[in-house]
């Protein structure tokens, strides 16, 4: 089966998103709480604004496409143990090690708290508040992402176990164009009903779209012939709804609520149709940015929140610190992803297969 080389580059592409969305979140205009906080910027807000709720989704429905063809390779047995050792040893690897460090800074940073970080190990396990880690407590920090990406996977294949031969009568693979939409639209719809404060439902919705629908590569060229229409509405219901979140002074919380759904449905069209129109294929560059794109989801974070901080320590100018971080983050990432992909020790912890021994 050849190898769709847009699922991988959007992947990669997303996850490397992450840095400056991350650096941002310093500044958010909307007072959420954050690892490290040093103002408010409507403009870094815009951009948050414009892209939260596309970004995440697309994963899902990548991962769902990633899995069909995972399965066409192995059984499901197979597939889940693949799944225990790609998402949820990271997970606990990352909640164990990771996220204690996260919180640690932030009860530095915002709380003042002038202890060892071995000290604050006790107050990590022992205090439980939100488990943000915003305030010095437990937090499964951004591993979030690799427990909802577990737990969709498993139920995915309960699903597919259950109805998947019947779901396969359906050959969706004529699916019209408008159906596609409407398909992606209807998951949105799910969007306000969250478990803890995630989306699990519309992130499921998301991964058996990928799954059953857009693993076919005609539904996803029927979307490509329309790709500057879907990016140009995803454009005017993100800058809409921008505009009414962070820049206007009218209450129309439902209004908004509804813009930013609807623009995050045409982002996650808008994305997978130029992914596959102009992100089709490979080189050295793409192959090595996407073998490490999961170490730098792991490890990105912590390397966003110092960088921040020390800067922020001697400069207090927004984008002096905003794209200094952005850039130091970066780097420092690839650096300690590039380290951690090729350390035997460290790559069961994040996510790699153990390559096995040839014997002469």
């Amino acid at each position: 089966m050849e190898r769709k080389h847009y699922i991988d580059n959007l992947r990669w592409l997303c996850i490397f998103l992450l840095i400056p969305f991350h650096c941002a979140m310093a500044y958010n205009s909307w007072d959420e709480g954050n690892y490290i906080i040093l103002g408010s910027d409507r403009i870094l807000s815009s951009f948050l604004g414009a892209i939260w709720s596309w970004f995440m989704p697309l994963l899902f429905l990548l991962a769902g496409i990633s899995a069909r063809f995972s399965l066409a390779k192995r059984s499901k047995k197979q597939f889940i143990v693949e799944r225990i050792i790609k998402l949820f040893v990271p997970f606990v690897f990352g909640t164990l090690f990771i996220a204690p460090i996260l919180s640690y800074m932030a009860d530095k940073i915002n709380y003042g708290y002038d202890g060892s970080y071995f000290n604050h190990y006790a107050v990590f396990f022992t205090k439980w508040t939100d488990i943000s880690g915003f305030d010095g407590g437990f937090t499964i920090a951004h591993f979030w992402f690799l427990l909802c990406l577990f737990i969709v996977s498993l139920v995915g294949c309960l699903v597919d176990l259950l109805l998947g031969k019947q779901i396969a009568k359906l050959n969706t693979e004529k699916t019209p164009l408008w159906a596609l939409i409407l398909l992606v639209l209807l998951a949105y719809v799910a969007y306000p009903l969250q478990v803890a404060g995630k989306c699990l439902l519309t992130y499921l919705l998301l991964y058996l779209l990928g799954f059953y629908v857009f693993d076919k590569e005609n539904n996803i060229v029927k979307l490509a012939k329309f790709k500057w229409l879907f990016v140009g509405v995803c454009l005017i219901l993100s800058a809409f709804s921008v505009w009414l979140f962070i820049w206007s002074d009218y209450n129309l919380m439902a209004l908004n609520s509804i813009l930013t759904l609807l623009s995050g449905a045409f982002g996650v069209l808008a994305m997978l149709s130029l992914g596959y129109s102009f992100m089709n294929k490979a080189n050295k560059i793409t192959r090595f940015l996407s073998s490490i794109s999961f170490p730098v989801y792991v490890i990105h974070f912590v390397w966003v929140v110092a960088f921040e901080y020390w800067f922020s320590l001697a400069n207090s100018n927004i984008a002096f610190v905003f794209l200094l971080s952005i850039l130091c983050s970066f780097v420092a990432t690839l650096i300690t992803s590039t380290a951690i992909k090729y350390c035997p020790i460290l790559n069961l912890a994040f996510g790699y297969k153990l390559k096995k021994r040839i014997r002469k």
